[in-house]
């Protein structure tokens, strides 16, 4: 009997460990040898079977990582990188940790596949989010963005080039000076002003001969970012055009380059007949370092028209003023207007105040898809830890719009470090000329034909 006991405590201490480390090593095993038959069935061109196959094991041992990973690299090679979405939602619950890299691998997926939609809005934020979210490793979603047919996808491609400085694709730029779409032509022009070389000049002198406008004033400014001011007046006059988005152009590009000496033409601007020019020509002076500037934007937060009050808001942030916060929260209780409180809750969660928080999570039950994807998109620039509790919940959405928004603002989210409202308001202040946030909460564009 004492025997017996014995030996029952001894095996106590060794069974149990002994067990554990089989049931490990044998889980191992069993995973590394359905990855190599996985790998397989790829390479022999049958990613289906492999995926399927995949689908199957993880049914019977869903907390198999290898595996599991291995079938979201594979969804997103062939371009079903919806599918890894619930898969990436399995690890990061196992794991009890997110992984950015593999989740901004997903959102790189998802953004090749929105380019190919037939549906305008989501292709639309795919070119948006491509602009955005895309780094320097992904210089073959670039390349498909900038051969894409669609021009606006084209434009924010090669926004999205000079923005990395990517010299690697300046052949490609170079090509696009002569895309019969105006406005990728103007952004090829300014994209190739930020590359920073000198040796481009003559480039853009050609660029300067282009009958439309939008395009002269581009080059004008690149010229100007590489050392050549011969082109100034080409902006000065655009500040006088007849259509007044050559007028919005001409005074973002100035806001840009931070050129004091044309100061007393922009002051001119503040009196110009049309509303939008005069927000972009005081944000320019203010840029420019004009703080007397400020106080024409917060006059528009009085404007009867709500939106022009919105924008204004926006511009504010841009020159890090806070003073629209109380009318941005005042605007976060209008009902019925659900896409002027997502602007007033992007535009507080911009300067660091997330008092908009309640009221993207409200929008998230929307029945309307395109509301819910614009309330994920804002909580993207909301942040904080319930932002990101809520954005994995809106992964489950019903709606392919909603889950890659979702992915969207999670990658932004989870891979950049917490700013505060300061270096966020730092972060924004120059943004490219054409790119404001209130393309995305009323569609109005800036790039209007002239």
């Amino acid at each position: 009997m004492e025997v017996r006991r014995l030996v029952k405590g001894s095996a106590c201490k060794w069974l149990l460990p002994c067990l554990l480390v089989a049931g490990l090593f044998g889980c191992t095993t069993s995973e590394k040898q359905v990855v190599a038959k996985a790998k397989k069935l790829a390479v022999a061109g049958r990613p289906s079977d492999a995926l399927r196959l995949l689908h199957d094991y993880l049914e019977r041992a869903p907390h198999s990582s290898e595996p599991r990973r291995f079938k979201i690299l594979l969804a997103i090679e062939e371009h079903r990188s919806e599918e890894a979405i619930p898969d990436y939602e399995a690890i990061s619950s196992t794991q009890k940790k997110d992984d950015p890299a593999l989740l901004h691998q997903i959102a790189l997926g998802l953004i090749h596949d929105a380019l190919q939609s037939n549906q305008g809005f989501l292709r639309a934020r795919a070119a948006t989010a491509l602009a955005e979210l895309v780094d320097s490793s992904a210089d073959w979603l670039i390349r498909r963005g900038l051969e894409h047919p669609d021009p606006s996808v084209r434009a924010h491609a090669v926004e999205t080039v000079g923005r990395l400085g990517n010299r690697a694709l300046q052949a490609e730029l170079e090509q696009l000076l002569d895309d019969p779409d105006p406005f990728v032509r103007a952004a090829s022009t300014w994209a190739i002003g930020r590359l920073g070389q000198a040796s481009n000049q003559s480039l853009l002198r050609r660029a300067l001969q282009d009958r439309h406008p939008q395009v002269k004033v581009r080059a004008a400014g690149a010229l100007w970012m590489l050392g050549d001011r011969s082109a100034v007046s080409i902006l000065t006059t655009a500040l006088e055009a007849k259509d007044a988005a050559v007028r919005i152009q001409a005074a973002e590009v100035l806001g840009f380059l931070l050129e004091p000496s044309v100061r007393t033409m922009l002051e001119q601007r503040l009196q110009d007949p049309d509303l939008y020019v005069r927000l972009y020509a005081a944000e320019a002076l203010a840029k420019i370092g004009d703080l007397s500037a400020v106080s024409h934007l917060r006059a528009a937060l009085s404007q009867q028209n709500r939106f022009l009050g919105m924008f204004a808001s926006e511009l504010l942030s841009n020159v890090g003023d806070r003073s629209a916060i109380p009318f941005l929260k005042e605007a976060l209780q209008e009902d019925g207007n659900i896409p002027i409180r997502l602007y007033a809750a992007w535009t507080l969660g911009r300067l660091g105040d997330r008092s908009g928080l309640a009221s993207a999570r409200e929008v998230l039950k929307d029945p309307d898809p395109h509301l819910r994807a614009n309330a994920a998109w804002t909580l993207g620039e909301i942040g904080g830890e319930e932002a990101i509790t809520l954005l994995k919940a809106a992964l489950r959405d019903e709606a392919s719009s909603v889950k890659m928004h979702a992915v969207w603002a999670l990658d932004r989210l989870i891979r950049s470090p917490a700013k505060t409202p300061a270096a966020k308001a730092s972060a924004s202040a120059r943004p490219e000329p054409g790119r404001r946030a209130r393309e995305k909460y009323s569609g109005y564009q800036d790039r209007r034909p002239a």
